[in-house]
């Protein structure tokens, strides 16, 4: 089958995974958030930093002290970013002076500038040990989920006193963050230059992922919320997903298939192989955006999802991702299929099935003949014509066939009406070059009377 293929972007999902802290400052897992002293449970954090500890998200920084109000640094996040998705690849990183080998952040900060989402205070320094700043998770996150520049507008920061205070350079970020509904602000302020802690970055991934899926197999029920797929051999049925669908890297070359599937936001491609995410029957989305970096990756519509959804699904892959030729979105060509849509479409509409038919039908006791006015007003279609009794479905008359401007004044009955009414449905069915393009049903009455001799009356 000749394929079409249509380079589309598949939209970068973030997904968070561990809050991290280093080897050194905790060697406790996660466990649950009021094992920890310092955790209050009564705080504006306690639901958020509760699901982040219980995913697997935040550690201990000791087996006593979680430290939500602590400042989260620059090397904490790229780890928490890199389990999220499951980034494998590093980039080289040597530029970096301040970024030893002998430190237990090396690698992370090697796998998130490879993905992208981690650019350097400088040319030489990634500052891996200090604070990030809020501005600065919110430029990280953006770029994970690669969130449309364009989508926002400024408008979306109005609402912020201090929105002013955003670096240039962390505006169309923070705006995107903002706009996507993500952050709410601290206090009703954005306090973009303060460190960020790290229950507040707890609570911003808390507002974008929902769902995770972790463990392969099949799934049947609506989600609410972004959902994250971070495992490969996973099949979506028969859903709804009010939100992103994200297909993040810890998919690998596996393979994600969406079967019957309606997302309401983007699906997000990080993971997966060259034929690794199938859309199937209906699956529709209204954007699709292509960001895995360390590979080629494929997604494959197939003939029933593209038809609903060629005509108005926004596609783009990255620029990194872009690199990988083989990267692309397949659509099958359904040209000859949408063609001869649209022509059937066309002789439905130019038919209307334009026929005159009586509402009432006038017959007498014994009798079969019967007067009647069928006209087919069409200029093209045949009209094929059935009377049925409603209370058996059994056929009042032989079926006819009436011309184009033709008419029927007259038809004989199968057998002779007993006295009184017969409810009745006339279905006409068009016909245009031995080609059905549509039905009609109507409503009819046979009256039966007796005729009485006029020396009677």
């Amino acid at each position: 089958m000749k394929k079409k293929r249509i380079l589309a972007l598949l939209l970068a999902v973030v997904t968070c995974l561990s809050l991290a802290v280093p080897a050194s400052a905790a060697s406790t897992t996660a466990r649950k958030a009021m094992d920890f002293r310092d955790f209050d449970r009564t705080a504006w954090y306690a639901e958020a930093v509760t699901a982040a500890v219980d995913n697997g998200l935040l550690y201990g920084k000791s087996a006593t002290s979680l430290d939500p109000n602590g400042d989260m640094t620059r090397a904490e996040m790229a780890a928490i970013i890199n389990r999220s998705f499951g980034c494998y690849k590093a980039a080289d990183i040597t530029q970096y002076k301040d970024v030893s080998k002998s430190k237990w952040y090396y690698n992370d900060v090697a796998l998130a500038v490879q993905m992208g989402t981690y650019n350097g205070r400088s040319n030489s320094s990634m500052a891996p040990d200090a604070p990030i700043t809020r501005q600065e998770a919110m430029t990280v996150v953006a770029r994970a989920l690669e969130l449309d520049s364009g989508a926002y507008k400024d408008t979306e920061l109005s609402k912020f006193t201090d929105a002013r205070d955003v670096s240039d350079w962390a505006l169309p970020y923070v705006r995107n963050m903002v706009g996507a509904g993500y952050i709410h602000g601290r206090n009703d302020l954005l306090a973009p230059q303060d460190n960020i802690t790290r229950a507040e970055f707890a609570q911003i991934f808390a507002n974008i992922i929902g769902t995770y899926i972790t463990e392969k197999g099949s799934y049947e029920k609506d989600f609410k919320g972004n959902v994250l797929i971070r495992c490969a051999d996973v099949t979506l049925k028969d859903m709804n997903i009010d939100g992103d669908l994200i297909i993040g890297n810890g998919a690998a070359d596996g393979t994600v298939t969406l079967d019957n599937v309606t997302v309401t936001g983007r699906l997000l491609v990080w993971g997966g192989g060259t034929k690794a995410v199938y859309c199937n029957n209906g699956t529709n989305m209204p954007e699709v955006v292509v960001a895995r970096v360390d590979d080629a990756v494929k997604v494959i519509y197939d003939r029933d999802s593209t038809l609903a959804v060629i005509d108005t699904i926004k596609t783009r892959i990255t620029k990194r991702a872009s690199a990988f030729r083989e990267t692309e979105i397949i659509f099958y060509d359904v040209s000859g299929l949408r063609e001869a849509q649209k022509q059937l479409n066309a002789i439905v509409a130019d038919s209307q099935i334009a026929v005159t038919a009586p509402a009432h039908l006038y017959a007498l006791v014994g009798e079969t003949s019967v007067k009647a006015e069928f006209v087919n007003n069409s200029s093209k279609d045949t009209y094929k014509v059935e009377i049925r009794r409603n209370k058996d479905n059994t056929l009042l008359a032989d079926p006819f066939e009436i011309d184009a401007g033709k008419s029927v004044v007259s038809l004989t009955l199968l057998e002779a009406p007993a006295f009184g009414n017969t409810d009745c449905t006339v279905l006409v069915t068009a016909f245009r070059d031995g080609k059905q393009i549509g039905t009609l049903n109507l409503e009819l009455t046979l009256h039966t009377a007796y005729l009485w001799p006029k020396e009677v009356l």
